[in-house]
């Protein structure tokens, strides 16, 4: 393992071929950064929530990052190099645990448990203390000019960080495809229950999955062999490709959750052809059949379905709301 990384500190020079490859990797990343905004505000109706916020701000901190690591490695700003670290700092912390908040979101949406959701954002929380804090104040420290203090700490550091990143990301898509397969056989056999469609989202979420561990791996590669400043761009361009992943996937969930609704396949727990349900309590729900019968479960598929389109769409692509409570017809 080499502590060396080329590009790390203040007024460092990258190689002509390696400064062609950071060019490329961070201009395409910019440009996916475009894309992604417009693929937000067009596929979002409801312009509020976690999901919207985090898949916003992990974009726009894919921004910051980018133009942070142009001006620091071609020595564009080396006069003010607060500005370019601030820049790199506080668009990696957006974009990292922006992608972390939005598997998170997309996690919300299958788990009914709380407490693994709480232990899930516990994790999110703590990783955020122990990694981003120490890493920033590293960072600032090696692209100060007192560098040579803080550039083997700092090296060190950035390996631990990558790869706990690294593992908080994988655990949660791990997470995420155990549920949905369990969601995916509620109520019968897959085949049966949902057939091409079930199957076929449940096989694209195992290959996105192992195309993210594939790309992270790449990340990890690259920062333990002490090529900092193709790691860097790397991974911004890494972060967006997932950003763009994670938009196929959401506009599957959706069609699903459309063909749930349209289907009533939920209907097959229920009691007749109206279910009650409140949006602030879809963990722990009551449903009523016209106030005739109470319950303390309900359908995980009518649950799914309302979570994603209130998510997306908000309250009026729903149904009819009385209150706080949403009627699905």
């Amino acid at each position: 393992m080499s502590l060396e990384n080329s590009g790390s500190t203040i007024g460092s020079e990258i190689p002509q071929f390696v400064s062609y490859i950071v060019t490329s990797l961070l201009s395409i990343a910019l440009y996916n950064v475009i894309e992604l905004t417009v693929l937000i505000f067009f596929t979002f109706n409801r312009r509020k929530g976690l999901y919207f916020w985090s898949l916003l701000i992990a974009t726009w901190g894919i921004a910051s990052y980018a133009v942070g690591f142009i001006l620091k490695d071609f020595n564009l700003a080396n006069s003010i190099s607060y500005f370019y670290v601030t820049l790199i700092v506080f668009g990696w912390c957006a974009m990292v645990t922006g992608q972390s908040l939005v598997l998170f979101s997309r996690l919300h949406l299958i788990v009914r448990k709380r407490a693994i959701l709480n232990l899930v954002l516990g994790m999110i929380i703590l990783n955020v203390i122990i990694l981003h804090i120490p890493t920033v104040v590293l960072c600032y420290g090696a692209n100060s000019s007192q560098y040579k203090r803080f550039n083997i700490p700092y090296a060190v550091y950035e390996r631990i960080q990558v790869t706990i990143f690294f593992v908080q990301e994988l655990t949660i898509s791990c997470l995420y495809v155990y549920e949905t397969c369990r969601l995916l056989h509620t109520g019968g056999r897959l085949n049966d229950m949902h057939g091409v469609a079930g199957r076929t989202l449940l096989l694209h979420l195992i290959y996105v999955s192992i195309i993210v561990v594939l790309l992270d791996t790449a990340i990890i590669v690259l920062q333990f062999t002490g090529r900092y400043a193709s790691q860097t761009a790397a991974k911004g361009f890494i972060y967006s490709v997932k950003l763009k992943l994670e938009f196929d996937i959401l506009n599957r969930l959706v069609k699903l959750a459309r063909r749930s609704s349209d289907s009533n396949s939920g209907f097959g727990y229920g009691y007749g052809s109206r279910y009650a349900c409140s949006i602030d309590q879809l963990g722990d729900i009551q449903g009523s059949d016209d106030g005739a019968v109470r319950r303390r479960w309900s359908c995980p598929w009518n649950i799914f379905a309302i979570k994603v389109k209130h998510e997306i769409f908000g309250p009026a692509e729903n149904g009819t709301r009385h209150g706080s409570q949403l009627v699905i017809a």
